[in-house]
Order: C-alpha cells, then structure tokens, then sequence
C-alpha cells in the first residue's frame, strides 16, 4: 500500500509541475516556484532528493533533467512535448471529432 501512495504521490507532483508550467497567473519564476512547493507533495519516491529541482522545471525538457535516472522519466519521455500546444492525439490527428465526423 505504501508503494501506491508513494506512486500516486510522485504522479501528482509531476502534474503540479507540468500544469503549473503555462499558468498565466504565475508569470515569474520566483511566484511559481514558490506556489508550485505548496502543493509539491512531501512523500512519495521523489521527495525530497528531486523536490527543489521540480520546483525550479520551465519547460518538458528541464522537467525531464530533474526526473533524470528515474521510472518517470522513461514514462515522459513517450509523451509528445509538441511545443505548438497540441497534445498527442491531435499531431496524430485522432481526435474524437475526427472519429465521429
């Protein structure tokens, strides 16, 4: 049980960070940082070796150097990080209204 909640712990703060990341009320890096450790979680497989290099992530890629050596960043990295805003399945052209046009 513990290995979940670490698990889903770590997820949860990789979201933070990578939600965080464009949100327009968080213009500097100093207000992000500092919002972004409110609710960076304090347990998990993360915490506390990686904490302070997630809270300080710009962009996917430096997001990545902080998960450097871990499971997640295996998992990341299957992610597309298409930098003109579409997510996976829209540079795959599979949205749903595609599929039911």
């Amino acid at each position: 049980m513990t290995d979940l909640l670490k698990f889903e712990s770590d997820l949860m703060t990789i979201q933070v960070i990578e939600n965080s990341r464009n949100y327009s009320q968080l213009v500097s890096a100093r207000g992000r940082e500092a919002e972004r450790k409110k609710y960076i979680s304090k347990i998990g497989y993360l915490y506390p070796e990686r904490s302070d290099m997630l809270s300080n992530a710009q962009d996917f890629k430096s997001l990545l150097s902080a998960l450097d050596a871990t499971p997640y960043e295996a998992m990341l990295r299957q992610v597309s990080s298409g930098d003109d805003g579409r997510n996976e399945a829209e540079i795959q052209g599979t949205t749903i209204g595609k599929l039911f046009l």
